[in-house]
């Protein structure tokens, strides 16, 4: 076994978010592709850098990142200089996605119950339970929001409000009737149906909306200009 090849430093700020397989399948690519090892790393607590730690850019201590857009843009408002942004993206599969084109959805998503209420579209949901991942998430909240605000309408839309922490527990909570409806990263829908109870067929997509920017994939400046390259033509 060589002991020459390049160890490739990544970690995911995207759990549970997204399953830390399709990580871990990004992962297995890479190696075959660059010729080097890799080691990879999930933070679950927060979806981008923690702010109270040592940038791990500027200590050296990882080499490439996935976190969400709002996480990259404060560590550009930051002026953080040890970091470049990747000029490349997964594409995923989602019935909006017909061209194949980068970027994700937000899905708004009820349980099968509620049609039977005569719910057919987002503003059928007035006063209603609403499940949200976090403030700052644009799938989750922001696009709810603007979506709304270009409707007419203000925070009285909304009933109950439950912060759920992941848009995991928000599909979570919609399945078992803890609140009557979410919104919900299409990725993660796309990847943790098939391990709901019953395939998750008791969730509905009312709606979807976006399509929101592409997932930021953030390197270190450090990383040699040869494995930069490399890296762009996967």
């Amino acid at each position: 076994m060589s002991q020459n090849k390049q160890e490739l430093r990544v970690v995911t700020y995207m759990c549970p978010t997204h399953p830390v397989q399709l990580y871990e399948l990004i992962l297995e690519l890479l190696e075959e592709a660059l010729g080097c090892y890799t080691t990879l790393q999930y933070e679950s607590r927060s979806p981008g850098p923690l702010p109270d730690r040592p940038d791990p850019f500027s200590t050296n201590r990882v080499d490439l990142a996935f976190m969400t857009a709002s996480s990259y843009m404060k560590l550009r408002e930051n002026r953080n200089v040890n970091i470049e942004l990747l000029p490349v993206t997964p594409v995923f599969a989602h019935q909006m996605n017909v061209e194949n084109k980068p970027g994700y959805f937000s899905d708004i998503i009820i349980h099968r119950d509620k049609k039977a209420h005569n719910v057919n579209t987002l503003l059928d949901l007035r006063g209603c339970t609403f499940a949200y991942s976090d403030e700052e998430s644009l799938s989750g909240s922001k696009i709810v929001l603007k979506t709304l605000k270009g409707k007419g309408e203000n925070a009285s839309f909304f009933g109950s409000l439950l912060r759920s922490g992941s848009h995991l527990s928000s599909a979570q909570m919609v399945l078992s009737k803890q609140a009557e409806w979410a919104a919900v990263d299409s990725t993660t829908l796309l990847f943790s149906k098939k391990f709901m109870y019953d395939g998750g067929k008791d969730i509905i997509t009312l709606e979807t909306l976006g399509r929101l920017p592409p997932y930021p994939i953030v390197v270190n400046a450090k990383l040699s200009g040869f494995v930069l390259m490399l890296l762009m033509k996967q």
